[in-house]
């Protein structure tokens, strides 16, 4: 996992970018735009599906940060 600025795109395909938005808020990037969203809420991570954080569709809930991504990804 990479940690960049949200103004920044993933440049390899196969890695997971992350965007920081919020202290509790990130966005998951794809090789050419966002894919999702995880919300941390309490103890659980909320996985949202989309590319705009107010149309994302929420598709799982975990208690582990890579198991939310990976619900992200795989949707």
């Amino acid at each position: 996992m990479v940690l960049i600025s949200p103004s920044r795109r993933p440049t390899h395909a196969t890695s997971v970018s992350v965007a920081k938005i919020d202290d509790d808020l990130f966005s998951i990037l794809g090789p050419h735009d966002t894919v999702g969203f995880v919300h941390k809420v309490g103890p659980v991570y909320v996985a949202l599906h989309g590319s705009e954080l107010n149309h994302a569709v929420e598709v799982g809930q975990a208690l582990s940060w890579d198991r939310a991504v990976e619900i992200v990804r795989s949707s």
